[in-house]
């Protein structure tokens, strides 16, 4: 024997011996499931029993005795959409499709968070399945800041399309304003001093002129004070109090109209909000229900709030006006002068301004139409 050979006769005895190879397997695939943080489970359909394991119930907070079952795991999807979403994934993986998606998920403590959950079919030995297994990784932090990086870049494009609504108003309205008063002050140049009738028509015009340019001014002010407002004077507001003010100054019209007035804040009484703008918001969108009344009918209004499924404090006001045609302004409705109606009493700014105060504070305003019947706009806070 060589040296070379005794060197390595040498070294192979002084190896210990290699565990079993399920054993190094198991091992393996529990240090990985640790390393990555993915928590298991299981379904097993012909001994009816589920399993989560200690990383999985990690994740949804579950105690020790709980006990997992095909029922109670459903209860751990936090609203209706990902609910149904996730009954629908777990039908077709019971037909042999497996899947991998992102998901909200409702801890044991209800705490929402999002998990990449991933499951496939275990088949037995006749090729039918008898149960699914898989993982499921927390990414509540990486799902939440894409989600706050998607938000901003609608921000940054929301901004732009405000931008360019700026610019109209700017290079438009306000040139229109000063044309026509740069127009009046040479006609009163132009007259004789004795044409006193005349004099009183151009200072009547530059009189209008003025007001309609102080108009201007003051919407654009209002929009970029919403733009700018501090959070800090958000407070508690009673959806009641910003209510009895808005329809004690809206009490002429209210009567014009004969309308009447359904209101119920029980479910969702009161919101965090800067009261100004509330009250703007419920100011503007009753006075467009009133304003748009339908000529053969009394005006009915019903303004309520509620929970929506992901627990969204909401505001909806329904009318039974003339409506708005969604096709063919669908996508103008909010936009700044933007008038859907032969009604010269308005300024074509207050769906723009209410639509600026709600989002200014992270909510959402939808709108549902139809022509001829009813108007319904719906504010997610």
């Amino acid at each position: 024997m060589n040296i070379l050979s005794q060197n390595r006769h040498s070294t192979f005895q002084k190896e210990k011996p290699l565990r079993s190879l399920q054993s190094f397997d198991n091992s393996y695939y529990k240090d990985v499931v640790a390393l990555i943080g993915a928590g298991c489970w299981s379904i097993d359909f012909v001994n009816k029993r589920s399993h989560l394991d200690p990383t999985a119930r990690a994740i949804l907070r579950v105690p020790n005795n709980y006990r997992p079952s095909l029922n109670n795991l459903l209860e751990f999807y936090v609203a209706r959409e990902h609910k149904q979403y996730a009954t629908k994934t777990f039908l077709e993986c019971t037909d042999g499709v497996s899947f991998n998606i992102e998901i909200k998920m409702l801890t044991y403590d209800k705490t929402p968070v999002w998990v990449r959950a991933t499951g496939k079919p275990r088949y037995q030995e006749d090729g039918t399945i008898r149960g699914i297994y898989g993982v499921f990784v927390d990414i509540d932090k990486e799902k939440n800041k894409e989600l706050r990086f998607e938000a901003s870049l609608k921000m940054i494009e929301e901004q732009k399309n405000r931008l360019q609504n700026f610019t109209h108003i700017v290079s438009h309205n306000l040139r229109s304003h000063t044309n026509n008063m740069q127009l009046s002050l040479e006609l009163m140049g132009m007259t004789d001093d004795d044409s006193t009738s005349e004099t009183h028509e151009s200072m009547h015009r530059l009189s209008n002129i003025a007001g309609n340019l102080d108009k201007t001014i003051t919407d654009l002010n209002e929009i970029v004070s919403v733009k700018n407002t501090n959070l800090d004077y958000r407070k508690i507001i009673k959806f009641q109090d910003v209510y009895d003010r808005v329809s004690a100054t809206l009490e002429n019209e209210i009567k014009e109209a004969n309308a009447d007035l359904f209101v119920d804040f029980t479910e969702f009484p009161e919101v965090k909000h800067i009261e100004s703008y509330l009250e703007s918001i419920l100011q503007n969108l009753i006075a467009n229900a009133l304003r748009f009344k339908h000529p053969n009918r009394d005006s009915t209004i019903q303004i309520c709030t509620y929970y929506d499924d992901d627990d969204r404090g909401c505001l909806l006001i329904k009318d039974n006006g003339v409506g708005i045609d969604l096709e063919v302004f669908g996508d103008q409705i909010f936009s700044m002068h933007q008038k859907f109606h032969n009604n010269t009493n308005t300024t074509g700014m207050g769906l723009y301004m209410t639509r600026n105060q709600v989002e200014s504070l992270g909510g959402t305003i939808e709108v549902e139409s139809v022509l001829d019947k009813n108007t319904t706009f719906n504010i997610r806070f």
